[in-house]
């Protein structure tokens, strides 16, 4: 009798305790102890902010800008190769060995420069340019938006060190305004062709590195600022933040449609609610260098769905199922006594739980299993 209640105390044991055991009645070896539980460390109950998010596709390259459009008749003498990058103040290509040069703006340049002409926006540029590259050292320090003589000095010396005849008139195609500077995609010519005015030699795109994402309904919402991570290829994240939310822009000669950037949108709504493709958000890295140089390159943006700050967290693994429902954590109390504190759970992010109740604070130590 003795035996029998001792083999049903211990059967008794190893179910409460989760485990399978084999009790032997009569004969053979005696049953194997049952397995140690994981083992046990204290954690620190900390205050913090806490993210989850949601991966979505996006793709990868250089953002969009104006085309290189061609005012001049001739013949292509020289031409950039692909992926080329050329800066304001470098030749983009030569026309019967003449160079066509960038210089920064935002308005196409329309006429001919010369001393007598009416002042305007692409005068405030052919002068922000002369400024920039050195050429009006000493002769003025801003623009003015009016052809006078010191401009036509500076003219001078540009035309000197470019290799143009010094007449201090620029003809219509002699140089060409573009927002920054490019790099070279496909070429559409060859040294030896005809130049023609309306032609695009090369097709381009912006120096700046920028990841679009179409937007649909199940994404969250996203605002202009609010702070990403892009997942490369190589699996490593960068950060990057939202610099515009709107409309897909057209097709463009440059054949980055989906790398195409709408980065001076105004829009900084909440997108809840769009759907389809037809409108995008696009992101720029905060380190462009850790994104490499390719285009079209898949990638995956990490978009918040849900936030919380300044609130109480521990991890997951110190959270106990209490019998009458629930969570509770075992806190460590003095000389190492432990006692159970009843939590209510918020927002769950990574490996911390957020939790809330009578008790609990931060710094107090409880038991997780590692």
């Amino acid at each position: 009798m003795r035996r029998q209640a001792a083999i049903a105390a211990g059967l008794v044991i190893a179910a409460a305790a989760g485990i399978v055991a084999t009790v032997a009645v009569s004969g053979g070896q005696p049953a194997a102890a049952p397995p140690a539980g994981p083992p046990l460390t204290l954690a620190t109950v900390v205050r913090t902010d806490l993210t989850t998010t949601v991966l979505t596709a996006g793709t990868l390259g250089y953002a969009g800008t104006s085309p290189v459009v061609n005012q001049l008749a001739g013949t292509y003498t020289a031409l950039p190769g692909p992926g080329q990058a050329i800066r304001p103040g470098q030749d983009l290509y030569r026309v019967d060995n003449l160079p066509v040069v960038l210089m920064r703006g935002r308005t196409p340049a329309w006429r001919t420069f010369a001393l007598g002409m009416t002042g305007g926006p692409d005068v405030t540029e052919l002068q922000r340019n002369l400024i920039a590259l050195g050429y009006a050292e000493g002769l003025f320090a801003a623009p003015t938006g009016q052809f006078d003589a010191l401009t036509e000095d500076a003219v001078l010396r540009w035309q000197q060190a470019v290799g143009y005849p010094v007449t201090g008139e620029i003809a219509l195609g002699q140089m060409v305004f573009l927002p920054a500077g490019i790099i070279v995609g496909g070429l559409n010519a060859a040294p030896g062709q005809a130049a023609s005015p309306g032609q695009a030699p090369f097709d381009v795109t912006a120096t700046s590195r920028i990841v679009t994402v179409p937007l649909t309904a199940d994404l969250p919402s996203v605002t202009t600022g609010e702070a990403v991570s892009i997942v490369l290829p190589s699996g490593t994240t960068t950060p990057g933040t939202i610099t515009a939310v709107g409309p897909v822009p057209p097709t463009s000669n440059s054949n980055t449609s989906k790398t195409s950037s709408t980065s001076n949108s105004s829009d900084t709504s909440n997108t809840s609610g769009t759907s389809g493709a037809s409108m995008q958000l696009t992101v720029t890295p905060n380190d462009p260098a850790a994104t490499g140089t390719g285009q079209n390159v898949a990638v995956q943006v990490s978009l918040v769905t849900q936030s919380v700050r300044n609130v109480l967290a521990v991890p997951i693994a110190a959270l106990l199922a209490l019998a009458g429902g629930g969570y509770g954590v075992q806190a460590d109390g003095p000389a190492g006594h432990e006692y159970l504190i009843g939590v209510t759970t918020g927002l769950f992010a990574n490996t911390l739980v957020q939790v809330s109740g009578p008790g609990i604070r931060a710094g107090m130590q409880v038991v997780t299993a590692q």
